[in-house]
């Protein structure tokens, strides 16, 4: 390993040198798990909420949630179907 090779690798474990601006993009700070949820899980106050842990289901209001952050009342107990 020549020594221009070793200060580059060192530099990037430090975020300095030639290759800092590559990881400045990278953010370890923050932690981002999905969507800001607009409503409270649907599964909160369905009926059927025993019954979907059982047979590990979801209907399409917890599918919506869980990719969007909101549900339409409509698609609460619809189109349950096993959890992916």
């Amino acid at each position: 390993m020549t020594t221009s090779n070793l200060i580059a690798e060192l530099s990037t474990s430090v975020g300095q040198g030639i290759y800092s601006s590559v990881r400045s993009n990278i953010n370890h700070e923050e932690m981002h798990y999905g969507p800001e949820n607009k409503r409270e899980c649907p599964c909160d106050t369905c009926p059927m909420m025993n019954n979907c842990l059982e047979d590990q289901t979801e209907c399409s209001a917890m599918r919506n949630w869980c990719s969007k952050g909101d549900f339409k009342d409509t698609d609460l107990m619809r189109l349950v179907r096993a959890c992916a």
